[in-house]
């Protein structure tokens, strides 16, 4: 269900925050996984069992796995929010349940019902209700994942299968420092008809030497390209792309190659909203370098559930670069987008879902 605008009064006291947690605005991101892990099961002859809470340590994957072995898993990623009012919600849940069941199907994986993974992403944020960071001071991120774990060696699609989901707390994203890019013309990540508009371990095990090239030549992450030509941009390591005109945004199409991101997807309706044309469609480096010197490369951004809105200063490449003139779209994006994602505006687009206290609806000490 869709939260209601939040009350504007002064925010009620929260459920104590970790010992073992430093301040939120330290946390980063993935380096304090939550204690508990909600998981079930799935047999081939017998479905799914009944989600069960288990500590993390107790959930063990056998190295034999499909998941290890030939790479059989898909993941989320989305997050979780604690609002003015203290309630907590998760942000567009149905859109990352419908990715993973795409991914599942690419991957031979069983199918999840919408219904049983959306209770069991509720619990994960339930259980962890304390490890949810303050109203505005960063949120819960969920990492549903997908994978073979039947002990047997030989690529096949498994008879045995888990869904467990982490949470890990994670500060709000840094869009203060713009993002250096390196555009990889050598390596590919993904290609027509691979597994690039899949979430699954393999797409970014693929993209990690690329990333780390990048980092090597003083840029943050590496942009990737076609794999036919390695001229046309297709995705940084975790963000899509968009390119700022005096008269439109332009972002590379899904074409199979890259992921239909979530958060890309929110960034195009609220394109609309500031009744700003927004196109998919091919963009190559040489388009770049036109408009750069004609003066009407305004802005570069990349978007994702992770980094947010995170503006781009620079793509590099050999013996070039492109470094775009500035403006405050990409900043107005990401204030309208903290906004809807926090509770501090109104849900018009029903883009939030609330979780529920169970310990507070069963009448038990909160």
């Amino acid at each position: 269900m869709s939260l209601s605008t939040p009350s504007r009064s002064r925010p009620v006291k929260s459920e104590p925050w970790p010992a073992s947690l430093t301040e939120p605005e330290a946390l980063g991101f993935g380096r304090h996984v939550a204690p508990f892990v909600v998981m079930a099961e799935h047999e081939e002859h017998s479905g799914w069992s009944t989600p069960v809470v288990l500590p993390r340590a107790a959930v063990q994957l056998d190295v034999a796995s499909g998941a290890l072995q030939y790479g059989l898993s898909v993941f989320e990623g989305l997050k979780a929010y604690r609002d003015a009012n203290d309630e907590l919600h998760l942000f567009r849940p149905r859109e990352h349940i419908l990715r993973l069941q795409r991914s599942a199907e690419r991957l031979s994986l069983p199918a999840i019902s919408e219904a049983l993974l959306m209770k069991m992403l509720c619990r994960a944020v339930d259980v962890h209700r304390d490890w949810v960071p303050p109203y505005r001071r960063g949120s819960l991120y969920l990492r549903p994942t997908l994978y073979a774990c039947e002990e047997s060696l030989g690529l096949r699609r498994a008879a045995k299968h888990a869904l467990s989901i982490v949470a890990t707390p994670c500060s709000s994203p840094d869009t203060s420092t713009p993002k250096r890019l390196w555009a990889e013309r050598t390596l590919a990540r993904a290609a027509v008809g691979g597994l690039g508009a899949a979430k699954t371990a393999a797409n970014y095990a693929a993209s990690l030497y690329g990333a780390q090239q990048a980092r090597l030549r003083g840029c943050d992450d590496a942009l990737w390209l076609d794999a036919a030509e390695h001229c046309y941009l297709g995705e940084a390591g975790t963000m899509n792309v968009f390119v700022a005109l005096p008269d439109r945004v332009l972002t590379p199409p899904l074409d199979g190659t890259i992921l239909a991101g979530i958060t890309r997807v929110s960034i195009m309706q609220l394109l609309a909203e500031f009744d700003v044309r927004c196109e998919q469609t091919a963009i190559s480096l040489d388009d770049l370098q036109r408009w750069q010197q004609s003066g009407g490369l305004r802005e570069i951004f990349g978007v994702g559930t992770a980094a947010g809105v995170a503006p781009v200063s620079e793509i590099a490449w050999e013996n070039a670069r492109v470094l775009p003139a500035g403006g405050d779209l990409a900043a107005r994006l990401s204030q309208r987008l903290a906004d809807l994602q926090d509770g501090a505006a109104e849900d018009r687009y029903g883009w939030r879902t609330a979780v529920r206290n169970a310990r507070r609806d069963q009448g038990l000490p909160v």
